[in-house]
């Protein structure tokens, strides 16, 4: 012990002399200065604090690994050829405590930097809206993160150090984070058809997460648990590492009780990281094979609208072809009460009252209702005589007596059950229910709703290591619904917000034609004009302001076309949830994410108000239905600000030529009613609209023929 403790001191000393060795000291600073002076610099902050800390934490992190694992590598073999380590050998020192002596310095150093980290956490958190609680939690992650991977790293380098005699002991800290992170480091959450997400489990830091590991309203709380295991086992492979570099040091210098102490700890500690390494992967495992088995449960073939598509754009199609929920349902839901009690293990427990009314024009006995089939009914009746099955994810109600049209009747519905379930090779959770964490998004299937639903869409997919891609069906209403409901969530101490307004504490009320998406987290609810916006505090006044920026132009469509567009609610999400229900069809319903609304300007309002109207991918094959669509653009776009003529702009955004030749003519045509007046371009334009709403197959309007008709229409 007393060697060990000279070594220390010796080494600490050459520490404290290098001045090289400030480098990394000053990059982190260096660093992080900029990360925080560009966040504080802004008039309006449209992401969190914690966001922008950790999108340069995890690169900081892989650099400081990067930097200090060389430093170990370095450590272990800078007195190999000086005559230090000659004389010191003649001396009695045992491998353990040369070895132990220059380790314990250099994760001291490690530990500086960890602590550097820790302390910019804190005082910039701290300026923010975070609990003293999250903040206790935010700042035990990124400890742990950081010393589990350094300790890892610098027993990794100790022990290349020692096997490796050449400059190869310091190529191989690169190239082992490159292998261990190259292919989880990719930020899709898809992994191809050669990579096993399972794989991404042998990381030095815990990585199993798309982006960043904090999620907006629900911080870090997804990945906490999982994190301080993962870290866990990092050091005791860290340990393990070090006993082995001790095992291998000089073996002329081997005394008795290091030759059967040595490998007897790696021994027990081979068991304890063994078992833990289980129970980590069986935990992403059966998220894994949830999501797996959601996937084969819908999976269907891939049908191309045609040849040429299928054969050459078959993967882009497969992502970007939308379903629409096309079907007319024969029946409503006029008024639904529910009383749910959410629970902390992912479970739910809900009652249900549904008052339904058939708006076909034949009588029917069986009435479908869709229920994820994860959830258990325990109770199906109504006061009419009537039967209930189950098959899948619908719940179909048989009645004795013929349903007339016009009829109403009422449901009884109760069950429970699980509702957990994942996207993104299981990386995301779709719907979950825990301590600090609750989202139930309408797609989750969580409430009943009527006919026969897909809730989620599942393709083939062969460049997928899972051999299909699977995301949210698009969920469409055809009437409102009159909505009460109770929540009773046993970690009360959670705020929770619903698409309806809250009118008393946990219970909710309001018409709704979206349906019904519940979230909850560390979130506050702000009103600007009629729209709910429900988000992490610190980015609301930066929510605001984009509401403000798209309110403008959702009422110029009101006024113009007769179309609803205001929502009247949006949830600000991280980018992975909005992202899963970026194809919602309900503009009364928004969900938005934080880094999204710093980059919303006209332009790009137009252009997603516009895709949300046309909102049929398949019909943009045909030329005339995307020039209306670039019409209807510029129509928006002019509203909000000064814009050169149609015809000018088309040209200066294809960056086309400007003669009259390279303009199509329809674009050509609509120009000459602009030139006239923007009240007669709008009005056309409208015109043309409605006429390809009409249509049941968008993909053959006609541009030429809706404008001859138009001209029919107006010289009468």
């Amino acid at each position: 012990m007393n060697m060990t403790k000279l070594i220390f001191r010796y080494e600490l000393l050459q520490l404290f002399r290098n001045k090289f060795l400030a480098i990394p000291l000053f990059i982190n600073l260096l660093c992080w200065g900029y990360i925080i002076i560009s966040y504080e610099i802004q008039p309006i902050h449209y992401e969190e604090r914690a966001a922008a800390f950790y999108q340069g934490f995890m690169w900081l992190l892989l650099l400081n690994l990067l930097m200090i694992g060389l430093f170990a590598v370095y450590m272990a073999d800078k007195d190999r050829e000086n005559k230090f380590e000659s004389l010191i050998v003649t001396y009695q020192v045992k491998n353990t405590e040369w070895i132990i002596g220059k380790w314990l310095v250099t994760q001291l150093y490690a530990l500086g930097i960890t602590l550097f980290t820790i302390l910019v956490q804190i005082s910039w958190l701290l300026l923010g809206k975070i609990s003293i609680g999250d903040l206790v939690r935010n700042v035990l992650y990124v400890f742990v993160q950081m010393e589990g991977g350094l300790i890892l790293l610098i027993s990794l380098g100790f022990l290349l150090g020692v096997l490796l005699k050449n400059m190869f002991a310091y190529i191989f800290i690169p190239a082992i984070l490159v292998l261990t992170l190259g292919l989880p480091f990719d930020y899709t959450g898809v992994a191809l058809t050669f990579d096993n997400p399972r794989v991404h489990l042998l990381t030095p830091f815990d990585y199993m997460f798309i982006q960043s590991p904090y999620e907006s309203i629900w911080g870090i709380d997804r990945v906490f648990d999982a994190t301080i295991l993962h870290q866990f086992i990092a050091l005791l492979v860290g340990c393990i590492f070090i006993l082995v570099t001790i095992v291998l040091f000089r073996s002329n210098r081997k005394v008795q009780r290091e030759k059967k102490i040595v490998p007897l700890l790696i021994a027990i500690l081979l068991i304890p990281t063994i078992i833990l390494s289980g129970i980590r992967y069986v935990q992403y495992d059966q998220a894994f094979k949830q999501y797996v088995t959601t996937g084969e449960h819908y999976v269907t073939g891939f049908e191309g609208r045609n040849e040429k598509a299928l054969a050459e754009w078959e993967w882009e199609n497969s992502y970007y072809d939308t379903y629409l929920d096309n079907t007319k349902y024969e029946f409503s839901v006029e008024q639904m009460d529910l009383s749910a009690l959410l629970k902390t293990d992912n479970s739910i427990k809900v009652r249900s009252q549904l008052t339904i009314r058939h708006n076909g024009d034949a009588p029917i006995k069986d009435v479908y209702l869709t229920l994820h089939q994860a959830l258990n009914v325990t109770e199906c009746s109504s006061k009419s005589v009537m039967t209930c099955s189950r098959e899948s994810d619908f719940v179909i109600v048989h009645f004795d007596q013929m349903i007339e049209p016009g009829e109403q009747f009422n449901v009884n519905l109760a069950y429970n059950g699980s509702v957990l379930q994942y996207r993104d090779e299981g990386y995301v959770g779709h719907s979950f229910i825990q301590n600090h964490r609750v989202y139930l998004p309408k797609e989750a299937g969580w409430y009943p709703l009527i006919g026969k639903r897909q809730l989620v869409i599942a393709r083939e997919h062969n460049n997928n290591y899972v051999q299909f891609e699977l995301r949210n069906a698009r969920l469409v209403e055809d009437y409102p619904t009159e909505f009460t409901v109770e929540i009773i969530n046993e970690d009360s101490n959670i705020p929770l917000a619903l698409t309806i307004p809250e009118v008393e504490a946990g219970i909710y009320s309001g018409t709704s034609l979206y349906g019904l998406s519940l979230v909850g987290g560390n979130l506050e609810e702000v009103k600007v004009g009629q729209t709910r916006i429900v988000g992490h505090p610190e980015i609301l006044n930066g929510a605001k302001n984009a509401i403000k920026k798209n309110q403008q132009a959702w009422k110029f469509i009101e006024d113009w076309l007769d179309i609803p567009m205001t929502p009247s609610v949006i949830y600000i999400l991280n980018d992975e949830h909005y992202y899963l229900t970026r194809s919602t069809p309900s503009q009364e319903f928004l969900i938005w994410h934080a880094e999204g609304l710093e980059y919303v300007d006209d332009s790009i309002i137009a252009y997603e108000i516009v895709e949300y109207l046309t909102n049929e991918y398949a019909s943009w094959e045909n030329e005339d239905v995307r020039l209306l669509g670039l019409a209807m653009e510029w129509s928006i776009t002019s509203h909000l600000h000064e814009m050169v003529g149609l015809k000018n702009w088309y040209v200066s955004t294809w960056g086309i030529p400007s003669e009259v030749s390279e303009v199509p003519e329809p674009i050509d045509v609509l120009n000459g009613y602009e030139d006239r007046s923007k009240e007669e371009f709008n009005t056309v334009v409208k015109f043309l609209y409605t006429q390809y709403k009409q249509l049941d197959d968008k993909s053959i309007f006609d541009m030429e023929a809706a404008l001859q008709k138009y001209e029919g229409v107006t010289n009468e």
